[in-house]
């Protein structure tokens, strides 16, 4: 009953936000919202600290905060998404579903690793679709004509969100070879590569998000029809044809029921991390 009464009540403010056409309003009536919009360009302005402008003594410290900035907001969105929480099996299961959930585990992983420039790409590019996303919402409350030049930023990014989901989906692929290379080098800890193997299972399960598994067919698609080229050195295609095995094997029962559906290119979605 007291949550029904406190959406009725934020949809009031956002109903008055949108009548009066003020934006503080808008941003009063979504505090949540508001602090993750907050969060995210924070997370934005220390990635690109991290990439182009601080020196190599200074990049852990960029990039801790960038992945506990993430976290924080994960965390936030968890709780709108999942607000009641349940000390049981059944509540952790229907957590573990949520693409947030996915994402906060993903932050608490490297933040007890070293810097790593592929594993920081996600969490910005994924702070970007939401923070323009939201920002858009916010400039809406002025009219839809308002603020062209934002308005064209935010539909370019919007326009191109489809690849930028293929690009998050195949930097988190490729960040698990890389987090193995890591342990041996002595740079993360000994679960790391275990528990962002479970972060992959979980993208690749995910219900909202299927890039994941998009990325995953055309990798296997392309390395098969690499490894049949008769250009291709025996050495190469035995090694590739054994790594197409290993990784199957490896692959969460969803594969089998959704290998015929993924050659096609998915229809644009929403951001669905956070």
């Amino acid at each position: 009953m007291s949550e029904s009464t406190t959406t009725g009540h934020q949809d009031a403010a956002e109903q008055e936000a949108r009548d009066t056409g003020s934006i503080m309003n808008f941003m009063a009536a979504r505090r949540i919202g508001t602090a993750m919009w907050v969060m995210r360009w924070y997370c934005i302005f220390l990635s690109i600290q991290y990439m182009f402008f601080c020196s190599a003594f200074d990049m852990g410290q960029y990039f801790q905060r960038a992945m506990l900035a993430n976290g924080v907001v994960c965390a936030l969105r968890l709780h709108q998404r999942v607000p009641q929480f349940r000390f049981s099996r059944s509540h952790f299961a229907i957590l573990l579903q949520e693409d947030s959930a996915h994402y906060l585990i993903y932050s608490l992983i490297f933040l007890t690793c070293h810097p790593i420039t592929i594993a920081l790409m996600p969490v910005a590019m994924f702070a970007l679709l939401h923070a323009c996303s939201f920002t858009r919402q916010m400039i809406d409350m002025h009219g839809s004509n308002s603020y062209p030049f934002l308005r064209k930023m935010i539909n370019h990014v919007a326009k191109n969100q489809s690849t930028l989901f293929r690009f998050v989906a195949l930097n988190e692929i490729l960040a698990l070879p890389t987090v193995v290379a890591m342990l041996v080098m002595g740079r993360a800890s000994l679960f790391a590569p275990f528990l962002y193997y479970k972060f992959v299972h979980y993208r690749y399960l995910s219900h909202r998000n299927p890039y994941s598994r998009v990325i995953f067919y055309e990798l296997r698609m392309t390395a098969e029809a690499l490894s049949r080229n008769p250009n291709c050195p025996s050495i190469l295609s035995t090694l590739l044809t054994k790594s197409i095995v290993f990784v199957s094997k490896l692959a969460p029962p969803y594969a089998a029921q959704q290998h015929a559906q993924q050659n096609s290119q998915p229809p644009p979605q929403e951001p669905s991390q956070q």
